[in-house]
């Protein structure tokens, strides 16, 4: 047998493998060109990874050349992508490995052309971690220091994958009594009550771990990188690609298996609330999802309807996606109009609307009466669209500077103490003025194109929705009247009115332990019912 090359000799010392298992020196001293790009790549972003990943390009070649590894390489030589998932991802299994693929490789702008889709291996201690990741978000009635035995693991690899409880048995060459019995064990351990459930809740979390994990720092979205300083691990950010739409981010905050509660956002900011909010969630077994309207592309359209339109079908798809049953939505002030046109046009989807602070609906008013804020912009708009720029333009400039964005604010709010109050500890302690100046910097027309939205006539909407309805409204509201509001929830028979003494127009934040109750005592009805 020929000696071995000085070359391979130090290589092989160096890696404590024996010659014969490594590559050959011609493969080693001449990878292809793409192999070379693709390492350079590699190195650049993914060194400090903390997740095994590899790159595969569209013949599903490996790029990362094993040389360094095992002489048993964690990733196959061969790995094939599905068809394209609504997220771009996937989870499959090899040799009874479990691989998380995708293959959104534009996320990367220095992407080479050989790279198709990275591959992140998932082995059971990565599975079982995710039960543990934080208490009240994650699988929280899973059992303490969960582990996961080779058959356990690879059992719930194939379903993860995709196959149904016969096919996995199929797979691992398994009676289906064997690990009907097997997967009833595995719930137990992760607390969970159905395979569906545990699925659905497993595959998020990967979802969300990995690609908080391998996305490129840099290239995050100002806004999720304001969020995930505000609230590190206390939000899980979901992303969802509907149709031809670009990808949806939905933000999830409290117990992560708890109540879905579908909450629509003001128009101040998409966070009025901070990790208080969060542990009162995590107590009532409840889960915000958020979808920040502001940075999601729905203000493109210039049609009002279009847009609500556009919204509420992605709603449906994304309620459709993480709650096999109607779901809960909470909305606040510039909200309940998105809330109202989704209810009304997805009634099956739609088991209870909480309503806070439910803005007027436009009426022309007397040239000697004193309009509300919302009712003098409209007139304006109605009179001279043009003035929508201007306005933009003067409410980006305040909101960018936090002293000029809390005095005004504060001067609209002048009239209601519990306003004002609350208006100060969201400036402290909810980051207020950075999601101000983020909205007015990278969500430009955002804002001020609520505007237009409110303009509809979208207490049809609220008046047709066929679910219960409870308004609460803080009784001195300075922004949206009281009377208004009792009026209009005298109009239905499926609305009931709730005032909030002591609270204004942030009656969400003032008073949450009145607001979240509507939510529980909607859970335990539903649960009753069925």
């Amino acid at each position: 047998m020929a000696r071995s090359s000085q070359f391979i000799q130090i290589l092989s010392s160096a890696l404590k493998t024996a010659p014969v298992a490594l590559p050959s020196e011609e493969a080693l001293l001449h990878p292809p060109h793409s192999e070379a790009q693709s390492a350079g790549f590699f190195y650049r972003h993914f060194d400090q990874c903390r997740l095994p990943v590899t790159l595969y390009d569209r013949a599903g070649r490996r790029q990362i050349n094993a040389a360094a590894a095992d002489s048993d390489p964690v990733f196959p030589a061969q790995l094939r992508m599905p068809a394209q998932s609504l997220s771009g991802s996937s989870l499959v299994v090899v040799e009874d490995r479990l691989f998380f693929l995708y293959d959104r490789v534009e996320r990367w702008p220095d992407v080479p052309d050989p790279v198709a889709f990275l591959a992140v291996h998932l082995d059971a201690s990565h599975l079982a971690a995710l039960s543990q990741a934080t208490p009240g978000l994650s699988l929280s009635q899973a059992t303490p220091g969960l582990s996961l035995a080779p058959s356990e693991y690879v059992l719930l690899a194939h379903l993860l994958s995709g196959k149904d409880l016969q096919a996995a048995a199929t797979a691992v060459g398994a009676a289906y009594d064997t690990k009907r019995k097997q997967i009833r064990l595995v719930l137990d351990k992760f607390g969970a009550k159905t395979q569906t459930a545990l699925l659905r809740a497993l595959t998020l979390e990967i979802t969300a771990a990995v690609l908080d994990e391998i996305l490129p720092q840099h290239q995050r979205r100002p806004e999720t990188v304001q969020l995930k300083r505000q609230f590190g691990r206390d939000v899980v950010i979901n992303h969802l690609s509907i149709g031809a739409q670009d990808e949806v981010a939905i933000w999830e905050f409290g117990a992560r298996r708890g109540q879905p509660v579908l909450y629509f956002h003001s128009m101040l900011s998409p966070i009025l609330f901070d990790i208080d909010m969060v542990r009162r969630l995590q107590a009532q077994n409840l889960r915000l999802l958020l979808v920040p309207r502001h940075f999601s592309g729905f203000a493109r359209d210039i049609d009002p309807q279009v847009r609500m339109d556009r919204f509420s079908n992605t709603l449906a798809e994304i309620a459709a996606s993480l709650s096999d049953a109607p779901i809960l939505c909470l909305a606040e002030s510039a909200g309940v109009p998105w809330a109202a046109h989704f209810a009304h046009h997805h009634p099956a989807q739609v088991s209870k609307l909480v309503l806070c602070a439910t803005p007027q609906l436009y009426k022309a008013v007397k040239a000697d009466a004193a309009p509300t804020i919302f009712v003098e912009m409209s007139q304006r708009l109605r009179s001279d669209a043009r003035v929508l720029g201007g306005l933009t333009q003067v409410y980006n400039a305040v909101s960018r500077v936090p002293a000029f964005a809390q005095k005004g604010l504060g001067h609209m709010f002048r009239k209601s103490e519990a306003d004002t109050a609350c208006l100060a500890a969201l400036f402290a302690r909810a980051a207020l003025a950075d999601w101000l100046r983020l909205i007015a910097n990278h969500a430009t027309l955002a804002s001020i194109d609520e505007m237009i939205s409110l303009q509809r006539d979208w207490h049809a909407d609220l008046l047709g929705a066929a679910c219960p309805v409870v308004m609460l409204h803080g009784v001195e509201d300075p922004i949206s009247p009281f009377g208004d509001a009792k009026a209009l929830s005298e109009r239905s028979p499926n609305v009931t009115f709730e005032p909030v003494e002591n609270a204004g127009h942030l009656v969400l934040s003032q008073a949450v332990d009145r607001v979240l109750p509507h939510l529980v005592s909607s859970r335990i009805d539903t649960a009753t019912r069925s």
